[in-house]
């Protein structure tokens, strides 16, 4: 049959887009639609594979999860090796979910305008059905993360150890709070000062009781009031209380605001579904 070079590649770069989008939706994970584009771009050129001869399936398969961990790292970074990981977990998940029924639908019929080669599928369908579709399947899984993000949007306890101290603190899970250490790639917890009062009262003030902690930095952030920095540090532990699971433990980065009596802000990446 013959391959039309445009439809190849229009049709791969909007469908790699839409799944960049989505993996970052359903990973909280901010992404310029720039780098989204440029990697789309690198997945599009991907599908000229299906010009080349037979390639065996396990290669294909490795080649594949290649691919998808380059995606993910130029559209969302590489400095964070387990977000990556995580992002590229959910991309390829989301492909298999986009793609598994038409890929074993063309495996097993290859429908007229249907052609798969190297794991690359080829339909010479039009670029407004393209569109319509993805479209359609981005949007379920939009929603269905809104629904679980709403289930997740709920009250919770945090238990912290510093210092020898032991703090239960009232917490709430936010999907918006997307905030994550540059070096460590951890998430990070932001609480109230007065909340931890007992433990700050040994030091002159907050922050000097913060750079005494382990792994102190000063932690950029960005609100609707303008850009500041906050003192973070690692505590000694950290869990989530759960009903009914006890404690989650929490690999995080405690950031104190200059809201004193703000509860808790858990990053919904911490909270199970």
């Amino acid at each position: 049959m013959t391959i039309y070079l445009d439809v190849l590649l229009l049709s791969n770069l909007w469908a790699d887009y839409a799944l960049l989008r989505t993996t970052a939706a359903l990973t909280h994970t901010p992404v310029k639609p720039l780098r989204c584009l440029l990697a789309a771009m690198t997945g599009a050129a991907s599908a000229l594979t299906v010009f080349l001869p037979a390639i065996p399936l396990a290669v294909c398969f490795l080649l594949r999860i290649l691919l998808a961990v380059l995606l993910c790292g130029i559209a969302f970074g590489f400095r964070h090796p387990r977000a990556l990981l995580r992002q590229t977990a959910v991309f390829f998940g989301c492909s298999l979910l986009f793609c598994g029924a038409v890929w074993a639908f063309a495996s097993l019929r290859t429908p007229a305008g249907w052609y798969l080669h190297n794991t690359v599928i080829y339909a010479d369908i039009s670029l407004l059905t393209l569109l319509l579709g993805t479209t359609a399947a981005a949007a379920i899984a939009a929603l269905r993360e809104r629904h679980a993000a709403a289930k997740r949007h709920r009250a919770y306890r945090l238990h912290l150890r510093l210092g020898g101290m032991d703090f239960i603190l009232p917490a709430l899970s936010d999907s918006g709070n997307t905030l994550r250490d540059v070096f460590s790639g951890k998430p990070v917890v932001v609480c109230g000062r007065d909340a931890l009062r007992q433990w700050i009262a040994q030091y002159p003030d907050a922050d000097a009781a913060a750079a005494q902690a382990r792994g102190f930095r000063l932690l950029p952030v960005r609100t609707v009031t303008g850009e500041r920095l906050l003192p973070a540090f690692l505590p000694d532990s950290a869990a989530l209380v759960t009903d009914g699971r006890g404690e989650l433990p929490l690999d995080i980065l405690l950031a104190l605001s200059d809201q004193r009596d703000m509860p808790a802000v858990i990053p919904a990446c911490c909270v199970p579904p």
